[in-house]
This record gives C-alpha cells, sequence and structure tokens, in this order.
C-alpha cells in the first residue's frame, strides 16, 4: 500500500490479525460501509498499530489530493490473497449450505 510516497508492506492477513483489525473498529462485513474506518484500520496495521498516525496519513493524503481507491483495492487485494480470509470464505459456505439443507426439512 502506497501512500504519500512510502510502500507500506500489509503483514499477513491470518487470525490475530484479523482480530487487530476487529480490535481497531475494522468489521470484514462493513468494509464498504465504513470506508474511512477500514483505510485507517489497514495502515495503521502496517504502521505498527498506530491508528493516529495512520489517520494524519490517510488526511494528508486526500488535502494532497490523493484518492482512497487505490489504498482500497490494496486492501481488497491483500483480503482476497489471505489463506485465512478464503477458508474462513469456505467455511462460511459450508455451512450456509448446510443450513439451506436442514431449513428444507419439515418436522413433525
Amino acid at each position: 500500500m502506497k501512500i504519500n510516497g512510502t510502500e507500506y508492506t500489509m503483514p499477513e492477513l491470518n487470525f490475530n490479525t484479523m482480530c487487530k483489525l476487529e480490535d481497531m473498529g475494522v468489521s470484514l462485513t462493513e468494509m464498504d460501509q465504513k470506508v474511512l474506518t477500514t483505510v485507517r484500520g489497514f495502515l495503521a496495521l502496517a504502521m505498527d498499530d498506530d491508528m493516529e498516525k495512520a489517520g494524519m496519513e490517510i488526511e494528508q493524503h486526500l488535502a494532497s489530493g490523493g484518492s482512497l481507491d487505490p489504498l482500497m483495492e490494496s486492501i481488497n487485494k491483500a483480503v482476497n490473497e489471505s489463506g485465512f480470509f478464503r477458508a474462513l470464505s469456505q467455511s462460511q459456505e459450508k455451512g450456509n449450505a448446510a443450513s439451506t439443507e436442514t431449513s428444507g426439512e419439515k418436522t413433525v
């Protein structure tokens, strides 16, 4: 993720980093509704969990004419390439399929 001329490396998104993001107020299910919180949380994660510094970096980025779009693209790429996120998605899909199968059964 590049912001204000500095390239930040996103740490691997595993269970612990996802919990850190949740502690920062970032929810994967609300990424589209809470774009600012999402971008700040992911940048903070790449900046050793410094939310205040991440917010200032984003503010400076926007003030100089930058856009959130490339930052969100980097975040989406990191999430989509995360082995943990892929496994979680598959687990939820299996759970939904099982729920659909059992909800169709009639009870007497």
